[in-house]
């Protein structure tokens, strides 16, 4: 244990030793006034007569940009009941930043906080850094890509020990502007340590109805290679409709 915390506070002085070792008067990137941006999407589906199904989500994100610095904030809780029985549990808390470099270059951070009853783990936090390229960056089409190291506890249910392990983050953004009214996104996280790989990817379509307020449809995948128990499968698939609003 001593030995990995040595590896990751190593990793930490790495990376800021090299942040602050770029030059920034070569490529100094365009300082953007302060912005906020936000929105709020919820969903929900309900049955009754032979089948006794309901289900509700609730996704909140929020970005700020001032100067060089960008900051998002995100919130998602997801339930499911089936028959009176609960299928789906889960809610997560997110906050991440990103810090221009030089133009298209950023430095990031994370850390995340994860209930989800049916994961296998009572609860997961993690956090990390890493290094950001915006590979396409025009007026309809945004692509960037992130890598870096990070560190996750994982809770598992008595009397089974927590997992505590080093891990290599990887991210994929892709923003697409397909005409005024309609937006495609997808977001890929892929993450590897010594126990398992884990790999989720949301994709959106959004458009809008009118004034703030937008219809969405998406998909969102969740794959580990090895959870915690054999009893639970290894994918989740969960197709949602919500509605957006933004301000």
């Amino acid at each position: 244990m001593m030995f990995q915390t040595g590896r990751w506070a190593l990793a930490l002085s790495l990376a800021v030793a090299v942040t602050m070792s770029l030059p920034t008067s070569a490529a100094e990137p365009r300082i953007p006034s302060h912005d906020w941006i936000s929105e709020l999407a919820l969903g929900g589906s309900l049955a009754t007569g032979n089948t006794q199904r309901n289900a509700f989500d609730v996704d909140a994100q929020a970005k700020y940009r001032a100067g060089r610095v960008e900051d998002h904030y995100k919130f998602k809780a997801e339930l499911g009941r089936d028959s009176g029985v609960t299928t789906s549990q889960r809610w997560v808390v997110g906050y991440d930043t990103n810090i221009d470099i030089a133009d298209g270059l950023f430095a990031s951070s994370f850390v995340q906080y994860e209930n989800d009853k049916f994961s296998g783990f009572q609860s997961e936090i993690e956090g990390g850094i890493g290094v950001g390229y915006r590979v396409l960056q025009t007026q309809s089409v945004k692509l960037s890509v992130n890598a870096g190291p990070g560190y996750r506890v994982g809770r598992l249910k008595k009397p089974l020990p927590s997992e505590k392990e080093i891990f290599a983050r990887g991210t994929a953004l892709l923003d697409w502007q397909m005409s005024e009214n309609a937006k495609l996104t997808n977001e890929l996280t892929i993450s590897w340590d010594s126990e398992r790989t884990k790999v989720e990817d949301t994709l959106a379509v959004t458009s809008k109805l009118i004034g703030s307020l937008s219809g969405r449809a998406s998909v969102n995948v969740r794959y580990n290679t090895a959870p915690p128990r054999v009893t639970i499968k290894k994918t989740d698939t969960i197709s949602k409709v919500a509605l957006v609003y933004s301000f």
